[in-house]
C-alpha cells in the first residue's frame, strides 16, 4: 500500500498553490514524516508562507510560527504534522 504526499505553497498574491514536494510512501507515518521534513525545507526556502500538505487525500494547511526573535519557528513547525494527524489527541 502506498500512501502519497505533496507539500505546496500559497505565496502572498498568488492564486494557485505552487507544487514543492511529493511522494509515495509505504504507510501512512512514512508519508508524515517525509512530508513534514519537506515542510521543513519549504519553510526555510520560502520563510513564513501558507503552506498545503496533503497526506492520505488529507488536505492541511499549515501557516508556520514565529520564534521571539521573528525567525520561522522551524522545531514546532517539524512537530506540527505529526501532532495534528496523531490519533492518541
Amino acid at each position: 500500500m502506498n500512501i502519497t504526499w505533496t507539500v505546496g505553497v500559497l505565496s502572498a498574491g498568488v492564486e494557485n498553490v505552487q507544487p514543492l514536494a511529493g511522494g509515495n510512501a509505504p504507510t501512512q507515518a512514512g508519508a508524515i514524516e517525509a512530508a513534514s521534513d519537506a515542510l521543513v525545507v519549504a519553510a526555510m526556502d520560502h520563510g513564513r508562507q501558507e503552506y498545503r500538505v496533503c497526506v492520505a487525500n488529507t488536505l492541511i494547511g499549515v501557516i508556520p510560527g514565529l520564534t521571539e526573535q521573528g525567525d520561522v519557528d522551524l522545531f514546532r513547525l517539524a512537530e506540527a504534522l505529526p501532532r495534528i494527524t496523531s490519533h492518541d489527541r
